[in-house]
């Protein structure tokens, strides 16, 4: 089997840090036909151009911020030990509904179902999927610990029209993964991956695209290879994604390497995507997870309003310019954290 591999750049990042996908399934955009391929590509260009759309391309539904890990390089986990996290709390049907509506009237191509929480926890999850599916949105997307991941869950959700199940598992070697996704069981997860595999394959479904995402630390990188021959033959790619501590609230040092703030770095996220908040508030940015920057709430403006809200751009104008330190959140963020040239 022939791997296809894609490695971002630094100018090219338009996923939170450095990373590298390796795909196991070549073709299968190809196979979600040309509306899906033109989507992909507006993406890029858009991303790349810094083009304004109408409506964002993208929007990240807050839908919980309940969890049953204690992953210690988790932001919620570092939010919880230093008593800043808020209570549990869950979307309503009815507020994730009205931004998805307007979305697919203009122009929404792809959502994401969770941020800082575990989406399968959130009852409705199987009839959110569903109706984005019915609505059209091209690309329907969850991050997960499979923890959750049953067999009747796959199967709700593969039918209700998922596209990507990108799931988080961060070392091959069962020690290591219970210290890293804390409150887990290795065993359990790895046969809730391949039941959910099992699933996809039985119904021949060409969806979802089944991707395992590992963080990569000091603490695991040297598992890297191992954790490809564990999975190549399962599931259809494997994402290695550079550890970043957002807004420095990881006490531990877990960079593989030596990183600074880039004084001149443009986020792309301004140009691509919003964040819907659990109580119908508009997140100027999916990874703020106190919600510190809004830009209004659903009860009081549209989301193309706050997509074109004199706030919004005068942070794109401020990030075009280099000044990305005089957007607050922005200053706070490691994403900007770039590895030193040596």
């Amino acid at each position: 089997m022939k791997l296809q591999s894609k490695k971002t750049t630094k100018s090219e990042r338009d996923v939170n840090t450095l990373c590298e996908f390796l795909n196991f399934n070549n073709g299968w955009e190809d196979k979600m036909g040309p509306a899906f391929l033109e989507y992909r590509r507006k993406w890029a260009e858009n991303t790349r151009n810094k083009t304004l759309t109408r409506f964002p391309m993208h929007l990240d539904f807050d839908l919980t911020n309940a969890c049953t890990l204690e992953c210690p390089f988790c932001p919620r986990t570092q939010l919880v030990k230093k008593q800043m996290y808020p209570g549990t709390y869950f979307m309503s049907f009815d507020i994730y509904e009205k931004a998805l509506r307007e979305g697919a009237d203009k122009g929404l191509m792809a959502i994401n179902l969770n941020a800082g929480g575990e989406p399968l926890l959130h009852k409705d999850l199987p009839r959110m999927v569903k109706l984005a599916s019915e609505l059209g949105i091209l690309d329907i997307m969850l991050h997960t610990s499979a923890v959750s991941l049953t067999r009747e869950m796959a199967t709700e959700l593969f039918d209700s029209g998922l596209t990507k199940l990108i799931i988080s598992f961060d070392s091959p070697v069962k020690e290591h993964y219970e210290k890293l996704r804390a409150k887990a069981s290795f065993e359990q997860v790895v046969a809730n991956i391949k039941q959910a595999v099992a699933v996809k394959r039985e119904r021949a479904l060409p969806t979802p695209f089944i991707r395992i995402n590992m963080v990569l630390m000091k603490e695991n990188a040297h598992e890297r290879e191992q954790m490809v021959e564990m999975w190549k033959d399962q599931v259809d790619g494997i994402g290695f994604l550079e550890y970043i501590n957002y807004y420095q609230w990881d006490d531990e040092d877990r960079y593989l390497q030596e990183v600074q703030y880039q004084e001149n770095f443009v986020c792309e996220k301004p140009w691509q995507r919003l964040g819907i908040a659990h109580d119908g508030r508009i997140k100027f940015c999916h990874l703020d997870d106190l919600d510190e920057v809004t830009l209004g709430s659903l009860n009081e403006k549209t989301v193309e309003q706050a997509w074109h809200s004199e706030q919004i751009q005068r942070y794109r104008s401020l990030h075009l310019e280099g000044r990305i330190r005089e957007v607050d959140l922005c200053a706070k963020c490691s994403t900007p954290m770039m590895p030193v040239e040596k």
